[in-house]
């Protein structure tokens, strides 16, 4: 029995002061031999060391006596209890400290063994700091109590001795203290490169290139793999699970006596890392596996370790076999009675060798009983996707559909071996179902083959009889043996079969006759039929797919009967289209259905239904698409069935080149369009070859693009269409357009035009249009509101006047009643918000032809593109609520490709797009470089430091919350942002280095020293500020535009600009990226990634435009592993949006959600 402990402590202090009188000689021999004494220091220094380590002695974190209390014992229990304690009646065999997994505390844990009489059982207690948490008791009477598991009927002596055990026993131990699990893997975190006896690592004994080799062994059917680690000397791996927690801390473990072996990741070589990441991921799949169980309230007595080999089963074995790869594994076979015992294997992917045998089964010569079948089939593991076996020196992986056809043999094999009988009766079943596929993956041989194959039937052929009673479908369904014919659908009567139709391949006919009745699912016994019980949809379904699904099966026979009512009817549709007056007339007609039936077509069709009966008893298949093109139509053009149907409609003239797109497209509908009607297609189709002729002084300038877009405009014109003019940046859309404006003033045609432009373009506009067409009159309306208001009561008085969305808004009582000719308005994203003042002011304006200019028709949103053709043509794309539910909503949440393509095919003959690489041949080359940066460790603790706080706070936030925070979050985004560029622009206290901003200025004095002028574009005029600061102290010679620069300021730096040498030209984003032709740059750098790829194209083509005669070379600045990066991605997703809708390809728009929100961080 073991010793109380009282007496065990004793003992204990005895041998340590036995131990410390010893080791004090020792010093005071070693300082004699040295030539030392002691002083007086020393002593003092021992005596306080021994004062530390007598406080620690008598420590105790676990409270003794309150863990004895809180088993609220009887005074029976207690006494009882108390008495087994101290009589010594229990073996205590462990008592440990581990924590609690739910919520990481000390948590103390003791078994101990009673013997009563003949019955030995044990008891484990769990207890906290002051309390047992657990008890579990195998003696007699609690053993009776439900598990015996802890409670307060579970109380019993024996829980109540061990529990005075533990009071006594950490009274007198230092048993452990208040360290929880964060704090102990803190600790261990800290440990790395420290020697568990507390020596340094010395460099001569930590090898840079560790490897771990793994061992394949088989056991029976069992693989397992283990491994050995070393360098030269190799060691067993004993425990994998301590294994992965040393490669985790980066410890120095000692193996033997002598080597101690480098556990960092860095310090095994790359093969072996690739194992580390495979045991790793197993050890955690079964520790959490453990805390699965122990988080339910199952106590798991034992530790939990892994040992020294994991089994290879599932994705374990998968995994395993790819990282073998083509290296060659150690390989051990266990089996008992194996061949060999040790090997080296290769990897490679093939089938085993399988033979198969086909005996003759008769005992009797003279008659003929069957066959016996026998093979071998090497050992299979199975993992999750493929099999694995091994053969010769091969680990070899089997092909996906060899396992498929062999897994019925593995189930019947014993040791690779396998038998079976087939008897005569099912002899041609196995020859014509089976024997095939195993041919397929075996090596077969038969006894007789001439023998066997005599006593097969011929394989079944099945006829399928169909015609059709009282609209019902009936069919008979025949098995064909040779000539014999048998009736399938008597199966269904389960009568007995006569052994002369023992031949007959039932799973198959029952496999048929289960095929049949998918269609036709009711059986007539007095006809032998199957039918469809009158049921119409049952009837067309058979009609549509159903006969076509039989003859797969066999052969499909119908009476004419059947013929004449089951067919598709497809529906013929003639549609006159005609033009008068600025609108098209519109008839819809039928030759063979009339008006009522075709209307009753319709409505089914919006219904969702697969099929509509005529009254002649024939289907139409509301799936077809002629029908999806007329239901497409009709939904175009905002018309009822009724409408629809009911004769001549009229509809605007813009819907032309729509509906021409649609009849084009469906040959089963019949077009009759008139001459006028033909017109504007062919005008529109021919354009290049339109009678339009350019202005005779522009004609030796305009590039042939220009040309043919001058051409779009002037035919947009004639049928008094309006349309975007979206040509990439820098390809002189204002050119074509003063051609237009010049040719009307040639041409004779009155009238004023007017052109709407952001404020920063109104001057550009007066220098292009004094430039390329001095003949025409021009009126800046700028100034002061009194010169602005006597200018325009002059307005007719000029061709065209030129003013800024702004200053429209303020003016519009002034324009409301003037009509124009023409209304341009460039960069026409100002007026994506529709509900902005600036998109109300110029839909109230009146005139003739409207064009709109931007190269970005959508930034984000579709309903940008809505409030374009909404000023360009009310009505084209229907009010705001209808486009919204028929596009928007469709597109944007349900990536509705229909919707998308119906969109494009609307809008697309309005907007006309070319690109510089498709017509610039000759502008020079484009080359886009990202350039990253890495943070140092004060910048990196900024931005880690926001990122957990947003983290925190949008995880705290409720949806409707989330929702009222958009704000917040955008600020917080920024803030992001901008300790990407410099922590200086939000922390004035900042003093730390900023990774961009130095790589910045070192690419500009690169590109200096290389002869380069280059355009730096940020959104953030503090950066700016920064970079200005920086130019100057390096004496760097600049240009600058911000917000704040006035526009005759901006004209003037940008002519200095070209025409000078100045190497730099600072750029805020926002107010530079548009309207500036600064072709005497050749570098363009983006400091900062801005949410909108087209925002950024546009500040580039300040430099890479007509004009430009250098290679352009644009570098992005992004910092590494930041919001930035994630910016890059959002980017390229919305840089889409617009070719999905002008070109036609597909794609979605997403918003931002919380998840999107986070993902950024």
């Amino acid at each position: 029995m073991k010793n109380s402990p009282t007496e065990v402590k004793k003992k204990e202090m005895e041998e340590r002061k036995r131990q410390e009188e010893l080791e004090k000689q020792k010093r005071n021999e070693t300082y004699q031999l040295l030539g030392g004494s002691q002083n007086d220091s020393d002593t003092d220094d021992d005596s306080s060391l021994e004062g530390n380590i007598q406080q620690l002695e008598n420590y105790s974190y676990f409270n003794g006596n309150k863990i004895l209390e809180s088993l609220k014992l009887t005074a029976k229990d207690r006494k009882s209890g108390e008495a087994i304690y101290r009589q010594g009646k229990m073996n205590v065999t462990d008592i440990s400290c581990g924590y609690d997994r739910m919520n990481g505390q000390r948590l103390g844990q003791v078994e101990a063994t009673f013997q009563t009489g003949r019955n030995n059982f044990d008891v484990t207690l769990l207890f906290s700091h002051e309390e047992v948490t657990y008890a579990r008791c195998g003696c007699p009477e609690c053993s009776r109590k439900y598990w015996g598991w802890y409670s307060d009927n579970s109380r019993c002596q024996y829980t109540a001795a061990l529990a005075f055990y533990v009071r006594d026993y950490v009274s007198h131990n230092n048993f452990s203290d208040a360290t929880d699990m964060n704090g102990d893997y803190l600790l261990n975190s800290y440990r790395r490169g420290q020697l568990k006896n507390g020596q340094k690592e010395t460099p001569a004994q930590v090898s840079p290139s560790v490897s771990l080799i793994p061992r394949l062994t088989q056991n029976d059917n069992k693989l397992s793999v283990s491994f050995k680690v070393g360098t030269s000397k190799m060691f067993v791996v004993k425990k994998l699970d301590d294994f992965c927690r040393q490669v985790r801390n980066g410890e120095i473990v000692q193996y033997g006596t002598s080597t101690q072996i480098s556990h960092k990741t860095q310090d095994f070589t790359e093969e072996s890392r690739k194992w580390i990441r495979y045991i790793d991921r197993i050890v955690r799949e079964e520790e959490q596996f453990v805390d699965k169980i122990q988080n339910s309230g199952i106590y798991l007595p034992k530790k939990f370790n892994v040992g020294n080999s994991l089994d290879l089963f599932g994705w374990r074995l998968d995994s395993f076999y790819d990282n073998v790869g083509s290296e060659k594994i150690d390989f051990e076979d266990k089996t008992p009675d194996a061949a060999r015992k040790k090997a080296q294997l290769h990897c490679k992917t093939g089938n085993p060798r399988i033979s198969i045998r086909i005996l003759d089964a008769s005992k009797d010569k003279k008659q003929f009983d069957g066959v016996t079948v026998k093979g071998y089939i090497p050992e299979l593991f199975q993992g999750m996707d493929s099999s694995y076996f091994i053969q010769d020196d091969s680990f070899c992986k089997t092909e996906p559909a060899f396992m498929e056809k062999v897994r019925p043999l593995t189930a019947l094999s014993r040791n690779g071996e396998f038998h079976f009988q087939m008897g005569r009766n099912t002899l041609s079943n196995f020859y014509h179902n089976v024997l095939p596929q195993l041919q397929e993956v075996a090596d077969i041989t038969e006894e007789n083959p001439e023998k066997f194959r005599q006593y097969l039937t011929p394989e079944a052929h099945f006829v399928f009889y169909l015609d059709i009673e009282n609209d019902n479908v009936i069919c008979k369904v025949s098995a064909f043996y040779g000539k014999k014919e048998f009736s399938v659908g008597k199966l269904l009567l389960h009568e007995n079969i006569s052994p002369d139709q023992q031949f007959r391949d039932f799973p198959l006919e029952n496999s048929i006759l289960d095929q049949t009745m998918e269609w036709l699912p009711y059986y007539d016994p007095d006809f032998d039929v199957l039918h469809c019980n009158h049921d119409e949809e049952l009837s067309y379904q058979i009609m549509e797919s159903g006969t076509a699904a039989l003859m797969e099966l066999g052969e499909v026979r119908c009476t004419n009967r059947f013929r004449s009512r089951h067919t598709l009817k497809t529906v013929k549709v003639s549609v006159g289209v005609s033009v008068s007056g600025g609108l098209l007339d519109l008839n819809i007609s039928t030759d063979d259905i009339s008006s009522q039936e075709l209307l009753d077509i319709l409505k089914s069709y919006q219904l969702k239904k697969k099929y509509y009966k005529l009254k002649s008893g024939e289907f139409v298949n509301l799936q077809e698409q002629n029908l999806e093109m007329l239901a497409e139509l009709m939904k175009t053009l905002h018309l009822t069935p009724k409408e629809f149907v009911k004769g001549k409609m009229h509809i605007p003239a813009y819907r032309t080149l729509y509906l021409d797109q649609m009849l084009e497209s469906n040959e089963n509908i019949y077009a009759n369009r008139d001459r006028h009607f033909r017109e504007i297609v062919k005008g529109f189709k021919t354009i290049n070859d339109a009678d339009f002729e350019e202005p005779e002084s522009l004609s030796r300038i305009m590039r042939k693009y220009q040309k043919n877009g001058y051409k779009w405009l002037r035919t947009l014109e004639a049928w008094k269409f309006g349309g975007i003019l979206a040509d990439d940046m820098g390809l002189g859309k204002t050119l074509q357009v003063i051609a237009v404006l010049l040719a009307a003033k040639l041409e004779g045609k009155t009238g004023t035009s007017l052109v709407v432009a952001p404020a920063a373009l109104v001057f550009n506009w007066g220098e292009e249009l004094a430039r390329f067409a001095p003949q025409l009159k021009v009126s800046l309306i700028a100034g002061s509101q009194s010169e602005r208001q006597a200018k325009l009561q002059t307005y007719s008085d000029f061709d065209v006047l030129v003013t800024s969305y702004d200053l429209l808004k303020r003016d519009i009582d002034q324009y409301e009643e003037k009509e124009f000719l023409y209304q341009i308005i460039d960069e026409a994203q100002y007026i994506k918000n529709h509900t902005t003042a600036a998109a109300k002011s110029v839909k109230v304006i009146h005139s003739q032809t409207r064009y709109a200019l931007t190269g970005t028709p959508i930034e984000n949103r579709l309903s940008e593109l809505w409030s374009i053709f909404d000023y360009l043509m009310p009505g084209f794309l229907y009010g705001y609520d209808s486009f919204k539910k028929e596009f928007e909503t469709p597109i944007v949440k349900n990536d509705d490709e229909s919707a998308m393509t119906r969109l494009q095919k609307m809008v697309s003959p309005f907007i006309l797009r070319r690109l510089k690489e498709d017509v610039l041949k000759d502008l020079p080359e484009k080359l886009e470089e990202v350039r990253y940066v890495k943070f140092e460790d004060a910048q990196q603790k900024l931005y880690d430091a926001q990122v957990v706080h947003m983290k925190e706070k949008i995880a705290q936030q409720d949806e409707g919350e989330f929702n009222k925070s958009k704000l917040w979050i955008l600020a917080e985004l920024t803030k992001l942002r901008q300790i990407c560029c410099s922590p200086s622009l939000c922390f004035e206290n900042y003093r730390g280095e900023s990774a961009k901003a130095e790589s910045c200025m070192q690419l500009i004095q690169s590109a200096i020293d290389g002869g380069h002028r280059m355009l730096l574009f940020s959104q953030f005029t503090s950066m700016l500020a920064l970079l200005q600061a920086a130019l100057e102290k390096e004496g760097i010679p600049y240009y600058i535009i911000t917000g704040e620069t006035s526009k005759q300021k901006r004209q003037e730096l940008v002519k200095q600009f070209n025409s000078d040498t100045t190497p730099v030209f600072l750029i805020s984003l926002k107010a530079g990226g548009v309207g500036l032709n600064l072709t005497g740059a050749d570098v363009v750098i983006h400091y900062d990634p801005w949410w909108n790829q087209a925002v950024q194209n546009q500040a580039t083509d300040r430099a890479h435009r007509i004009g430009q005669t250098k290679k352009v070379t644009v570098y992005k600045l992004i910092a590494r592993n930041t919001i930035e990066e994630k910016i890059q991605k959002l980017q390229e997703a919305k840089q889409d949006l617009a070719e999905q809708i002008i070109s036609g390809d597909m794609g979605q728009l997403s918003g931002m959600s919380r998840e999107d929100i986070l993902e950024l961080l």
